[in-house]
């Protein structure tokens, strides 16, 4: 795997996260301010790392055709899509779809007029998660395309969010009580049981369609590693779902939970990208260091933020 390959993987996966941060605080501040409360300040810190994956972004596009065949080398697809598909408008898309969620991310934590805010955020945050979803994970593969995808996709960045901000919740010295953090429990389990219909929905298509051109795309990920690691993210859903189906669950069942269903949506987004090439201890090294350098600024990011004690106590 290449520096650039190990770039990528972060930024989708961390993009994910930050993106999902934005719509688990839009639907939380449309719903019901209480039930948000416990990972408000957790998921702002996520949103508010974006300008990082800007950044990262800016590197990648230096690799472009490293990662993209159609930025390499001229390619047989529809006039259409091709031109899509063109480098100069695929940057300029990909750099409007983080700037478009850095000034909602800003706006979400600035503004008094939440619901007004959160309602628009969600109008606009829908088509540009999806097509952010073609542009820089389908369009790996241009041949192939599935209307579905983005839905999936998107299902999954919230997912991965809503785990991450459980997760670092109950994490804390003073973590909400188990009983304040049910309804957000719900949440993680309903997400994770979507997550995995949608995705198998996808598949039952394309295997009824039975059409070459699609199946290719499921073939180049049927290999005994690929199959491995599938199965691996998937036992690590069954797991998560089935601790936390029983109600009432503890502190602890929480947060193994959270940490099953982010292990889950880490393995299931390496087995969607399929890097190229096997992992070097360079490439895991590069990984890592870009995820503790988010991590730290999520860190900083969430000692500035408000705790929301007030909203987060318990109901009379």
């Amino acid at each position: 795997m290449s520096a650039m390959e190990a770039l990528y993987i972060v930024f989708v996966v961390l993009a994910g996260i930050g993106m999902g941060s934005l719509v688990v605080l839009m639907v939380g501040h449309l719903m019901n301010e209480h039930w948000l409360a416990p990972v408000r300040a957790e998921a702002e810190a996520a949103a508010l790392t974006l300008p990082l994956l800007l950044l990262l972004g800016l590197v990648l596009a230096f690799g472009l055709g490293e990662l993209f065949p159609w930025a390499g080398r001229p390619l047989d697809l529809p006039s259409a899509r091709a031109t899509y598909l063109s480098p100069g408008l695929f940057m300029i898309r990909s750099a409007a779809y983080l700037l478009i969620c850095i000034g909602f991310a800003y706006w979400l934590t600035h503004t008094r007029h939440l619901r007004r805010a959160s309602a628009i955020g969600l109008a606009l945050l829908t088509p540009v998660m999806t097509f952010s979803a073609y542009d820089w994970v389908l369009s790996r593969e241009p041949h192939w395309w599935s209307s579905l995808f983005g839905f999936a996709f998107g299902l999954g960045q919230a997912l991965a969010a809503l785990a991450s901000a459980i997760l670092i919740t109950l994490l804390k010295r003073e973590p909400a009580s188990p009983r304040r953090m049910a309804s957000l429990e719900r949440a993680l389990l309903t997400l994770l049981l979507l997550t995995a219909w949608t995705w198998f929905a996808q598949f039952l298509i394309v295997w009824l369609a039975n059409l070459p051109h699609e199946v290719a795309w499921y073939l180049e990920r049927s290999d005994d590693s690929s199959l491995a690691l599938l199965g691996t993210s998937y036992v690590l859903m069954l797991a998560a779902i089935v601790i936390l189906v029983p109600s009432g669950v503890s502190r602890m069942a929480m947060l193994i939970g959270s940490a099953l269903a982010l292990l889950h949506h880490t393995t299931h987004m390496i087995w969607v990208l399929q890097p190229r090439g096997g992992l070097s201890w360079f490439a895991l090294g590069l990984i890592l260091a870009v995820a503790a350098l988010w991590v730290g600024v999520y860190a900083a990011v969430m000692r500035a933020r408000p705790t929301y004690i007030d909203e987060a106590a318990e109901e009379p």
